[in-house]
């Protein structure tokens, strides 16, 4: 594993006269003798979850460590695996694939849990609740499969986030290929809106309400959002035309990717009303690109991957409070966010857990 210390600053966030923002350090977490490695989820211990490509060729879920990844059995050898959630007592959730079907999966230990053919898992929380979908949306907790239904005139739903008051956000349809967001309430599902287009996807919530995911906008690209108080906000772009969120942790910080003007897809930090390229705070010759930020922790640690030495790497982003400035605050980085919205019309995607994998090739495509 490589370490690199963050020399500058990370960009101008609003926390008051005299302050600046949090620096940090990145850790290059490796991979499982492959070349490219994803990082997806994060627990309170720093403890990371995602997939990586091996020696023979072969994809696998692995959970980091002091001692760098630990790949995660399944249940049949050799079959290829990715990791989407981790709680804080280091039980993973995700999926594997058998003869091109999705099991859902807990890893517990050693011991895997199959929830069966054509489910995927997406999240879980401290309880060890898991969700999901195999058509459609479900809560798996105690042993016992729960469906979540679909929206009205829906026939297809996914869930993506839990938080710990079992709160669980997600998407599905409302016609035939129309999709909208939806947060489940623990006895039904209520659409969120969109930022005025005609999409909305929901992946992730934090103990607070607080909801994160992606909606077209009246222009047709994709933003990120913050729902919460009843409103969903666009947080803006780092300068290009779509950005799309996957975290937010209790602070209210959320990451993402986002294109930049010249049309690459950056990293991005969301916090205290400004959206943050966290290639801004690298080195120069850090040898890093970062690509995508999936999840943020409440120590601000966020999951990810990015290009270091042409290989796409997962890495362990670290950030610190903000600390007194001695000379002014540098100027902001990014982009005045979009204005918030109020719950509209909306649709969205369709294959639950491909969206991860593939989501820089289809990014024009939403």
């Amino acid at each position: 594993m490589r370490i690199a210390c963050i020399a500058g600053l990370l960009g101008a966030v609003t926390v008051g006269p005299g302050f600046a923002g949090p620096v940090g350090s990145i850790q290059d977490l490796g991979t499982l003798g492959g070349g490219n490695a994803t990082a997806y989820a994060i627990n309170a211990l720093g403890q990371a979850a995602g997939w990586s490509t091996t020696s023979i060729g072969g994809t696998q879920a692995f959970l980091s460590g002091s001692a760098g990844l630990s790949g995660l059995s399944t249940s049949v050898p050799g079959a290829d695996s990715y990791a989407f959630g981790i709680n804080e007592s280091g039980v993973v959730t995700g999926t594997y694939y058998v003869d091109g079907k999705g099991h859902a999966a807990i890893w517990n230990g050693s011991t895997v849990t199959d929830l069966g053919a054509n489910t995927f898992g997406q999240a879980i929380n401290d309880a060890g609740a898991v969700v999901g979908g195999n058509g459609q949306a479900f809560l798996y907790s105690g042993g016992s499969m729960q469906m979540l239904g679909y929206l009205p005139g829906g026939n297809w739903s996914a869930a993506y986030g839990i938080n710990d008051l079992g709160e669980v956000v997600g998407y599905g349809t409302i016609a035939p290929g129309v999709f909208r967001a939806f947060y489940w309430n623990g006895s039904a599902m209520v659409p969120l809106g969109t930022l005025g287009g005609g999409t909305s996807y929901a992946t992730g919530v934090n103990d607070a309400g607080e909801i994160v995911g992606g909606s077209a906008t009246r222009s047709g690209y994709m933003n990120a959002f913050l729902y919460s108080g009843g409103s969903m906000n666009g947080l803006g772009t780092l300068g290009g035309t779509a950005s799309y969120a996957y975290g937010v942790n209790d602070n209210g910080y959320v990451v993402g990717y986002s294109t930049t003007a010249d049309g690459s897809s950056h990293a991005f930090v969301y916090m205290n009303g400004t959206m943050i390229d966290l290639n801004s705070v690298l080195p120069v010759n850090s040898g890093w690109d970062l690509l995508d930020a999936y999840a943020i922790n409440g120590n601000n640690q966020i999951a990810g991957t990015g290009l270091y030495g042409g290989e796409e790497h997962a890495f362990v982003l670290s950030l610190s409070q903000p600390r007194p400035l001695l000379a002014d605050p540098p100027a902001a980085l990014s982009t005045v966010p979009e204005a918030t919205t109020s719950i509209l019309t909306f649709s969205g995607v369709c294959l639950i857990g491909l969206m991860h994998l593939f989501r820089r090739r289809r990014a024009d495509a939403r």
